[in-house]
C-alpha cells in the first residue's frame, strides 16, 4: 500500500557503518528481553492448512510469483545478501515492485502461526540500513558473507548469523545475535505507526551479541567479545511483520518498513541449544551495552569500531 511504499523509500545507504551494532544486525528480526513464549500455536497440520493462499491453485500461483521474485535477486560474489546499495536502482525498483505485488496478492493473515515459519532461512536481499551498511564493505578487504536466520518457534529462539570474510585471507569473523521471539499483541503499533491488524507481527528481544574471530591468518581462533544488549527505555518494542510466507520464501518488513527477503536454506551453524544459551548467559563475560539510542559509541566494542570505521 501507499504507506508501505513511503516507508521503503525512506531508506538510505549512507548510514555510518559503526551504527550497525546499535541495531544488532536486525535482519528482519528486531531487538529487546525474554518474553513468556506463549505462541498459542495450532498443531502443525492445522497451522499449515491455515495458510490463506492454499485455495483453488492459489498456493501454486503464489509460489510461482515468489520464485520469480527470487530469480531477479542477483547473487553477490562474497555470498552476502544483495542490497539497494550494491545493485542498480532499476533492479532495486523491480524487486520492490514484485515484492509489493506478492504482498498485495498473496500476503496472508495469522502467519506467525504458520508451520512454514520454523527452520533456517538465508537472507537474499534487504534495504535495511543495518544490512546496507555492512554490505558496503569494510577497510582492509573485509566484506560481508552469507547471512542466516534460524528460527525455532516451539521454544521462541532465533539467531541472526552473519559472517565477515577477507579477500586476502587475513581473518574470518562471525557475528551472532541471540534472541527470543513471541507473538505481538493484536492491534499493537510498531515504530512506524503501523497497526498489527493481521496478526503477522512478532516481538523480538535480544539476549546476547557475539562478535568473534573464527580464523586469523589461516589458524583457528577463539577470540570473541560478548555484548549484553539493554534496550533504551524511551524506544519502541522491536517488532517485525511477516508479509508473505510459504515453504521456501519469507518476506519480512521491519518496524521502520525495511524489506528483508529470505530463502529457506540450512545454515552451516546450528542454532544454540537451551543449555548452550544458559551457559552463555551465566559465564559473566558479557559487556553491557545500550541499544536503540542510535549512538554507535553506546553499543559497539572497540574492536568493532575499528573494523567499521569510516573510510
Amino acid at each position: 500500500d501507499d504507506r508501505r511504499v513511503r516507508m521503503v523509500s525512506q531508506h538510505s545507504s549512507g548510514t555510518d557503518r559503526r551504527a550497525v551494532l546499535a541495531r544488532g544486525l536486525g535482519l528482519g528480526i528486531g531487538a529487546a528481553v525474554v518474553p513468556s513464549l506463549e505462541w498459542g500455536l495450532l498443531p502443525m497440520s492445522a497451522r499449515a492448512a491455515e495458510t490463506p493462499v492454499d485455495v483453488a491453485g492459489g498456493a501454486a500461483s503464489a509460489a510461482a510469483a515468489a520464485a520469480a521474485l527470487l530469480e531477479v535477486i542477483p547473487a553477490m560474489a562474497s555470498g552476502a545478501p544483495a542490497t539497494n546499495a550494491t545493485i542498480s536502482k532499476q533492479l532495486v525498483s523491480e524487486i520492490e515492485q514484485r515484492t509489493l505485488m506478492l504482498e498485495k496478492d498473496y500476503g496472508g493473515r495469522n502467519l506467525i502461526r504458520d508451520a512454514n515459519l520454523n527452520g533456517s532461512w538465508r537472507l537474499l536481499y534487504s534495504d535495511g540500513r543495518e544490512i546496507t551498511s555492512l554490505a558496503a564493505g569494510f577497510p582492509g578487504g573485509f566484506e560481508l558473507g552469507p547471512t542466516y536466520q534460524p528460527v525455532d518457534v516451539s521454544t521462541g529462539r532465533f539467531e541472526n548469523q552473519g559472517s565477515v570474510v577477507n579477500k586476502y585471507g587475513i581473518a574470518r569473523l562471525s557475528t551472532t545475535v541471540v534472541g527470543d521471539v513471541s507473538p505481538a499483541p493484536s492491534g499493537s503499533l510498531n515504530a512506524a505507526g503501523v497497526v498489527n491488524d493481521a496478526n503477522n507481527r512478532i516481538d523480538v528481544n535480544f539476549k546476547r551479541i557475539i562478535f568473534a574471530f573464527d580464523e586469523i591468518l589461516g589458524r583457528p581462533s577463539t577470540l570473541r567479545k560478548v555484548l549484553v544488549p539493554n534496550q533504551a527505555s524511551d524506544t519502541e518494542q522491536p517488532a517485525n511483520d511477516i508479509t508473505y510466507l510459504d515453504k521456501s520464501v519469507r518476506i519480512v518488513r521491519g518496524g521502520d518498513g525495511a524489506l528483508f527477503i529470505f530463502r529457506r536454506e540450512e545454515s552451516p551453524r546450528a542454532l544454540m541449544s537451551n543449555a548452550e544459551r544458559e551457559a552463555l548467559y551465566s559465564d559473566g563475560s558479557g559487556v553491557d551495552v545500550v541499544t536503540g539510542t542510535g549512538r554507535p559509541e553506546d553499543s559497539a566494542p572497540a574492536e568493532l569500531k575499528l573494523l567499521l570505521q569510516d573510510r
